[in-house]
């Protein structure tokens, strides 16, 4: 009841919202001007940004030092002995098994710290049934397990991912280890080639990790668990994702006059984004299309995308034929 009639207080007290508010903005402000962001900034940002070793060990030596999580936690609890309604200028991340706050990031790397709980570990465990995801991520990942909860971890390795990546020669997963890992333990995985799975957690384990943008793969790949073997692939690069969504959205909304648009998009460095575009590209306007299916079949790059615009030819000069006929 305390609580309620503080909150309904409040709502009704203009001028404590805005100092509380105009509290919450100068922290942020003084965090992101602090010592402990100009040190991330400092660390990274002379990096290059496709060395992803370089930005790895950078990574590993920032959380080896606990004095930065130490000043982070004392900032924000400072703050909110303060300011009670303060929200922390950080991006919350919530998955299946972890809730993270987003504490640095740039062009060559995201820093957060989190938990994962013990709970969803245990509750994940006893739901399966039958076959389970390997996940091998793209990206270049530095875990530190402040806290491990006793957690026990399996690592599995894969055919490195490349640029040219395709299902023909993505290989097998396999299992090439399981250990215990100790508190304070810094571990890094490259998800480019390598992935790790919580098999058994005690209590919930608290967190750091640094996931190196820089060098990463154009797509993370999924294996079966059991078999080994490829079950598919995703975009690892936002950007890429948002070009697959715009092409879809064009596609539904029916938008002919964005054809010159899409087709820009089929000399883009990923062979997925192009197969994508093409695809929508024929929903829009298969005429108009079939000219760059034809050089996607004859000219690609990567096999795949060949094959691909290869087998739907026929079907597309139908359609044309069709629709010249109709």
């Amino acid at each position: 009841m305390i609580v309620e009639a503080e909150l309904r207080a409040f709502a009704r007290d203009r001028r404590r919202q805005r100092e509380l508010g105009e509290s919450t903005n100068r922290f942020a402000l003084g965090w992101r001007h602090g010592d402990v962001n100009r040190r991330f900034a400092e660390t990274f940002q002379p990096l290059d940004r496709d060395d992803a070793e370089a930005v790895a060990g950078a990574a590993r030596a920032l959380l080896a030092d606990d004095a930065w999580i130490d000043a982070l936690i004392g900032a924000v609890a400072d703050e909110l002995r303060r300011n009670p309604f303060c929200e922390p200028p950080f991006p919350v991340l919530n998955g299946d098994l972890h809730t993270g706050l987003l504490v640095y990031e740039d062009d060559k790397v995201a820093i957060a710290a989190g938990v994962s709980r013990a709970v969803q570990v245990a509750e994940r465990k006893t739901a399966r049934r039958g076959r389970t995801s390997i996940n091998l991520t793209g990206q270049l990942n530095v875990l530190k397990f402040a806290k491990a909860g006793g957690a026990t971890l399996s690592f599995w390795d894969a055919p490195p991912i490349s640029w040219d990546f395709c299902a023909d020669h993505a290989g097998a997963c396999r299992r090439s280890e399981r250990r215990r890992i100790a508190d304070g333990e810094i571990v890094t995985v490259d998800g480019r080639s390598q992935a790790y799975v919580i098999d058994h957690v005690r209590s919930n384990i608290l967190l750091l990790q640094a996931v190196v943008k820089a060098g990463q793969a154009p797509v993370s790949v999924e294996y079966d668990s059991e078999s080994g073997a490829y079950v598919g692939c995703h975009a690892v690069d936002d950007s890429d994702s948002r070009i697959q969504m715009i092409a879809t959205l064009v596609r539904k909304l029916g938008h002919d006059e964005a054809v010159p648009v899409l087709a820009a998009f089929l000399d883009h460095p990923s062979f997925f984004v192009r197969w994508h575009v093409m695809r929508e590209l024929l929903g829009v306007d298969v005429r108009a299309a079939l000219p760059h299916l034809r050089r996607m079949a004859e000219e690609d790059p990567h096999p795949d995308a060949r094959q691909a615009a290869a087998a739907v030819i026929g079907r597309a000069e139908g359609a044309v034929t069709e629709r010249k006929a109709a």
